[in-house]
């Protein structure tokens, strides 16, 4: 500004009138696109919803948990889907309709969520808790809190996550305590998971513990690819932007693919979109060839060693589980397209409701649901 008013008040007053008249039309552009973004995810919200729903009495277990995931984006096809849910052989799918119960507070399932507290699995016991509190009921939640001591991993991630989403400050020294406890039956890279998990759930009741969030940003340089996706996926959730540096990076550099979409999807949640984007847009195109490729060079370069070598070389030799596995990416792209406002991006996310692989269709309903919202 100082360089524009010292040319002189006429030039001054030109150039201003060129940016506001720029300005403008930029402005117009931007909303004529956003318009357009909105009208066509509206015309596919049906299809979406109607995809989630299929899927929710799907025989595969992993996608009627997709569908319970999903589901939370529309809560009227949601109800149906967690109350099924609470039936199901599979834990998993009960833990998930559990938790879908408790976000979304239907205080109607509260007491069928009270009989799943007799669930012969930890976790299930655990998210019934959960749901029965946040649909206001008034209950004991000691065993939830011991459950943080478990013997089993698993257990302990999801009632630390749990914890965390039940929103009480209090649980704050609870949690500090049990992450440091040994757990000596289990690998170093579940106890680093465990501890990230517990930090996760530490960071939504204290957004503001630099110590804790210091820890999440350590924990996005790991050399264990799964705890580098969770550390990244928590700062996009809280929007730290210090890493947005960092992020970029690790979108530009040669990481793992499931690395380079966890940072894409942070960066445009944190409001980065442009090269992020771009990132998200490409992998919805992965496929089982570049799947191979990838993992060849993983095994090339030394990085899988012990059992990790061994389930990469099944996969490497079972063409089904490699388009499991690239369906897998390409769903987790099109999770973060949901976060994503252009046109691209929706007609994208509209593209993949026909996708091959029942998890991606499943992925892309939810992130038009989402976007929705």
């Amino acid at each position: 500004m100082a360089t524009i008013r010292a040319t002189g008040r006429v030039i001054a007053g030109a150039v201003l009138m060129l940016f506001v008249c720029v300005s403008a039309a930029g402005n117009a552009a931007g909303q004529e696109s956003a318009n357009e973004t909105k009208i066509l995810l509206l015309q596919s919200k049906s299809k979406a919803a109607s995809i989630v729903q299929a899927a929710g009495t799907s025989d595969n277990a992993r996608q009627r948990l997709a569908a319970l995931e999903a589901a939370q984006h529309a809560p009227d096809v949601a109800y149906e889907l967690a109350r099924n849910g609470l039936s199901d052989e599979n834990a998993a799918v009960r833990f998930g309709a559990l938790v879908t119960i408790g976000k979304l507070e239907f205080r109607g399932l509260a007491d069928a969520a009270i009989d799943l507290m007799r669930d012969e699995n930890q976790s299930v016991r655990a998210a019934a808790l959960f749901a029965a509190k946040k649909c206001g009921r008034d209950v004991n939640l000691s065993p939830l809190a011991a459950m943080l001591a478990s013997g089993s991993s698993g257990a302990r991630a999801n009632a630390a996550m749990l914890i965390g989403q039940l929103g009480d400050p209090q649980a704050i020294e609870m949690l500090r305590d049990m992450a440091d406890k040994p757990m000596p039956r289990v690998s170093a890279a579940e106890r680093s998971w465990v501890r990230l998990q517990f930090a996760e759930a530490m960071i939504r009741l204290d957004p503001n513990d630099d110590e804790v969030l210091g820890s999440i940003r350590a924990s996005v340089y790991s050399n264990l690819d799964d705890v580098r996706v969770l550390a990244i996926q928590i700062l996009g959730e809280v929007g730290d932007r210090s890493v947005q540096g960092g992020l970029a990076h690790i979108v530009k550099r040669d990481n793992p693919i499931q690395v380079k979409i966890a940072a894409a999807h942070a960066l445009v949640r944190m409001g980065n979109q442009q090269q992020a984007a771009d990132t998200l847009l490409k992998a919805t195109r992965y496929d089982e060839r570049q799947l191979r490729a990838d993992l060849s060079d993983y095994i090339r370069k030394g990085n899988a060693i012990g059992p990790e070598a061994e389930v990469i070389r099944d996969i490497l030799a079972d063409e089904q589980a490699q388009a499991n596995a690239a369906g897998e990416v390409r769903a987790q792209a099109a999770i973060g397209l949901g976060y994503v406002d252009s046109v691209d991006a929706a007609k994208r996310m509209i593209a993949l409701l026909e996708d091959p692989d029942p998890i991606v269709r499943i992925a892309a309903s939810s992130a038009i649901l989402q976007a929705l919202r």
